[in-house]
């Protein structure tokens, strides 16, 4: 690992705990690489091993990371913060259990000194690839992969589902993100979601 490529970022499609669902994308050395949670093993406990040996600089995690203002005091919408509401996606509290691991996750991480941000992956094809006719949930067909890695200029990623094409999107928003063109929804007080 000495001389390999430091990874700056990584993007993370958030799973249920036990599912076997939660992937990990990264690039290293020009090629994109996948790392997967096996079915019935702690999901989390093997997330927090993968970014303890990728050491990455910033994560990028879809999966909400805060709730609506009103647990502290600001608004009145029990349900859906303004980034919510703004990209479309669930509510927080409808997801529970998996906002507040992936919230006790980034606390963990950002205690370490990675830089965590939530992202949605269906909100950069809603608002940048609208055209493409992505169908929600299911699989990305090779030649629309193909048209997304063109239009941010990197490599065509090999995916096998839905789960590692949603971790590259992830990476994407990140790799986006770090050139100033992502889409911010929401705002800082409550919490953000890059697209």
């Amino acid at each position: 690992m000495a001389n390999a490529e430091r990874i700056t970022h990584l993007g993370i499609d958030f799973g249920a705990r036990n599912a076997g669902t939660t992937v990990v994308c990264y690039l290293r050395n020009g090629i994109f690489h996948f790392q997967r949670s096996a079915k019935d093993v702690d999901g989390d406990a093997w997330l927090e091993n993968t970014i303890a040996s990728l050491r990455p600089g910033t994560i990028y995690i879809d999966a909400p990371l805060s709730l609506p203002g009103v647990y502290q005091g600001r608004g009145d919408d029990y349900f859906f913060r303004a980034a919510d509401h703004q990209a479309r996606g669930m509510s927080p509290m409808f997801l529970g259990g998996l906002t507040a691991r992936a919230m006790r996750l980034a606390a963990g991480w950002r205690k370490q000194g990675i830089v965590v941000h939530e992202v949605y992956p269906a909100a950069l094809i809603r608002h940048a690839w609208e055209s493409l006719e992505v169908e929600p949930r299911k699989a990305i067909p090779r030649s629309k992969l193909r048209i997304m890695a063109g239009m941010v200029a990197v490599p065509m990623p090999e995916t096998h589902d839905r789960h590692e094409a949603d971790a590259w999107l992830c990476w994407v928003i990140g790799h986006r993100h770090q050139r100033g063109e992502s889409i911010m929804h929401g705002n800082a007080e409550e919490g953000v979601i890059l697209a």
